[in-house]
């Protein structure tokens, strides 16, 4: 975490909400808000900001209510050693808020969510569109809270069975609580991984052959049976530093 030298944490911003006005960013007027209101900026304030995979040192100016930055210099951020696509069942609201967030502060690079046969929630039409906002709403906040540049690329809820799996990497891998399981701490990786996480009830045997079928590997994440949002943490957690 980058701090001033008084030791206080800089700010940070996303920059996607902005716009370039002279070579110069204006800030978004919730942003702005939160520096001048909340962090107590002014004129000179240093910030970083997020972008697309880089991160970029600021300095602010402040002109009655509108906040600009100055670009002082750009680092592109270090990638996770292993590109992560992260399968997710829909779950329950505080569960499902918690499993994004740790998704977005480890690192992962794209979530497609799954409507499962033991998924409680199911939204669909204006519901699912505000649903979406909201969650990517919560990644980008999540991000930026972790100080990356790039948040999660979010895809909406599909059935286990019309999931589109040409884009996921070879080596994919489903956590699933069975004697068949191999410890997810065992495997290789390598550059790209998948891993599939299902609801609170687990996977339905449909669900489970249809994922052997699509050639995920059931591995486990400990002795202990865990929460669908620690279960992302963990394996989350554990693809970001192999």
């Amino acid at each position: 975490m980058r701090r001033e030298n008084g030791g206080v944490s800089l700010p940070r911003l996303r920059l996607e909400k902005c716009v370039r006005v002279d070579g110069r960013w204006l800030i978004d007027r919730e942003q702005a808000h939160h520096l001048i209101r909340v962090r107590r900026c002014g004129t000179g304030s240093l910030a970083e900001g997020l972008e697309s995979g880089e991160k970029i040192s600021l300095r602010l100016s402040c002109e009655g209510e509108q906040v600009y930055a100055e670009e002082l210099s750009r680092i592109t951020e270090e990638k996770p050693t292993t590109e992560l696509y992260l399968l997710l069942a829909v779950l329950k609201s505080d569960q499902f808020d918690q499993a994004l967030r740790f998704a977005a502060e480890t690192g992962v690079h794209s979530i497609t969510l799954l409507s499962c046969e033991r998924s409680v929630p199911r939204y669909s039409g204006i519901k699912l569109e505000e649903k979406m906002s909201r969650w990517a709403k919560l990644l980008g906040e999540s991000t930026k809270q972790a100080g990356a540049g790039t948040p999660p690329l979010l895809t909406p809820p599909v059935r286990l069975r019309d999931l589109d799996q040409g884009h996921l990497p070879e080596s994919r891998y489903a956590a699933m609580l069975s004697p068949e399981s191999e410890p997810l701490s065992a495997q290789q990786p390598g550059g790209a991984a998948a891993i599939a996480i299902g609801p609170e009830g687990d996977w339905s045997p449909d669900e489970t052959e249809l994922l052997i079928e699509k050639k995920f590997k059931p591995v486990s994440l400990g002795s202990r049976i865990l929460r669908a949002s620690t279960a992302v943490a963990v394996a989350c957690g554990w693809f970001s530093m192999n």
